[in-house]
């Protein structure tokens, strides 16, 4: 581990491609330090280049030097905390969590089991099942058996935030579909976001939901953040049971307003695309990754947050010679 003069402070977005609004919220957390943002990805034409204090174009995560590439950067641009925010990097990410720590980089991430758990829908749903989770009834294509009525939703074992979805309506639409599919009973109601907050010691301290009023290839345009109580509970539950689950994670889950039930599609270990909302609603969750791995203090639990809040994105140029 460095020493006190030589101990890393700065931070990494790591795969910041388009996310301008979470690398500004993470630029302020940055200067109120005194600190320097250092933003990544596989291409430097991407927006947040130009929010970065440094960028640094990497490998591919699958490529054979994106480790020995990334922990070069560490090294070199003494980053204390890296926040991941792609999905795919995530398992890859988890194994070099020893060889960076040694070097004293912090990833705000959670164990392997979690991931696992969280990345595999299926094990998604045998999890929220096993902890009395209302879940939509799930099963792989290959293993289906008309247990699930028509229609119902089809999508990568192993994707994010519902990406590739699709509403499965026949059984010939069915046949068409790989083996490894994820088939979802089709939830009804109101589609809700949860992001919460869990302490490095696996603590919730903070859960916001939002409704995702319109939603643009698969990431929420215009949203606002509603005070769901029933729901919030839930969240809590499964982010405490999620084996050594720490930092920002979000929840998508649909709710039947007039029913008062919940019913939870997927958990994401990692900031999503509809943070922004949140830090806005005062869930400054990346301000408080900085205070307890940056600053080493404790992190209080945080209720008043903003209700009601809404976010409505539109489209903006950047330009770059």
């Amino acid at each position: 581990m460095p020493d006190s003069q030589t101990a890393p402070r700065n931070i990494l977005l790591l795969s910041g491609g388009s996310k301008v609004a979470i690398a500004n919220i993470a630029k302020q957390a940055a200067k109120r330090r005194g600190l320097e943002l250092h933003i990544s990805d596989t291409s430097s034409q991407v927006p947040t280049f130009a929010i970065a204090d440094h960028f640094t174009q990497l490998p591919e995560h699958k490529s054979p030097y994106w480790a020995d590439e990334l922990k070069k950067l560490c090294f070199e641009a003494k980053i204390r905390l890296i926040i991941p925010t792609r999905h795919s990097e995530l398992l890859e990410l988890s194994k070099l969590v020893p060889s960076l720590s040694q070097n004293g980089t912090v990833v705000s991430l959670s164990e392997p089991k979690t991931l696992t758990s969280c990345i595999h829908k299926l094990d998604t749903y045998h999890f929220l099942r096993s902890i009395g989770i209302p879940t939509p009834t799930s099963c792989l294509r290959s293993e289906f058996d008309n247990q699930i009525e028509f229609p119902l939703i089809a999508k990568p074992e192993r994707g994010s935030s519902s990406n590739g979805a699709t509403i499965i309506s026949s059984q010939r639409e069915l046949k068409e579909l790989p083996a490894d599919w994820l088939l979802q009973e089709k939830a009804e109601g109101t589609e809700y976001t949860v992001n919460v907050y869990l302490s490095k010691t696996g603590r919730a301290l903070c859960a916001i939901p939002h409704e995702r009023i319109i939603v643009e290839a698969g990431e929420v345009v215009q949203a606002k953040t509603r005070r769901h109580q029933k729901l919030i509970e839930a969240c809590v539950q499964i982010a405490e049971q999620l084996p050594g689950a720490s930092g920002i994670i979000n929840i998508q889950a649909f709710v039947d307003e007039t029913a008062n039930q919940i019913s939870v599609i997927e958990i994401n270990p990692r900031i999503g695309g509809g943070y922004p909302l949140c830090d806005a609603a005062k869930g400054h969750y990346i301000e408080w990754l900085c205070q307890e791995h940056i600053d080493n203090k404790e992190v209080a639990p945080f209720v008043q947050w903003t209700e009601n809040l809404l976010m409505m994105r539109y489209r903006e140029a950047m330009f770059s010679l």
